[in-house]
Parts: C-alpha cells; structure tokens; sequence
C-alpha cells in the first residue's frame, strides 16, 4: 500500500520506539528515570523522542494521508512535543516524559504495526 520510503520511515519510527521501551523496560517510576545511568537514560528517551516526532512531521508533511492511516489521534501532540523538547530542554518536567514512555508509546507503536500490516 505505502511507498518504500514510507515503509522505512514508519520503521524507522518504529526503532526509535523499540529503543525507547529498551531503555525504560526495567524503570518503575520517573525519579529512577531521570537518575539511572547518571541521567543517561532520560537524555537518550528524549533524543528518541525528538527523532521520533521529527520523522512523523516530515511524514505529515508530505504525505497526509499516511498519517491518517495510522490512526493515533494524539500523533499532533507527538510532533508538538519534538518542537518543544528541541527548543524548550530545561522546560521539560521528567514524570511528562515519563508518563508519555509508560502511556503513550505503546499505544502508537500499536498504531504503527497496524499501518504497516495493511
């Protein structure tokens, strides 16, 4: 259904998730992670994030109609985030980012395979 470079675009979407959950699995709560690794592990969520949300605008961009394929209301809220990390860093309140690892990745990982099973 998608072109080739959809389809690698929303896989790549899909690595930066997967490297988010790997990053977060064993964390139980946001003050473990903003501390575990000296703060590492919370630098690296964000810079997936940023990604993240960077590959969706662009896809949003030029190819609409893809974003309403995937189906994830919240995916503004996504490329919204990515400006406001980028611009915004010592804005950001750590249990947000937390929260947003914990609820909201996996729902748009789910969104994503679904897209791409079509």
């Amino acid at each position: 259904m998608y072109s080739d470079l959809i389809k690698t675009k929303l896989e790549y979407c899909l690595e930066h998730i997967e490297a988010i959950e790997n990053y977060t699995f064993s964390i139980t709560n946001s003050t473990e992670f903003i501390q575990k690794y000296n703060g590492l592990t919370y630098d690296g969520t964000l810079m997936r994030l940023q990604a993240l949300g960077e590959l969706l605008k662009n896809i949003s961009v030029k190819h609409p109609e893809v974003i309403k394929d995937i189906n994830y209301p919240e995916i503004n809220d996504v490329i919204k985030f990515r400006d406001y990390a980028s611009h915004h860093y010592e804005r950001l309140v750590h249990e947000i980012v937390y929260d947003i690892t914990q609820r909201d990745i996996p729902k748009l990982k789910e969104c994503l395979l679904l897209a791409l099973a079509t």
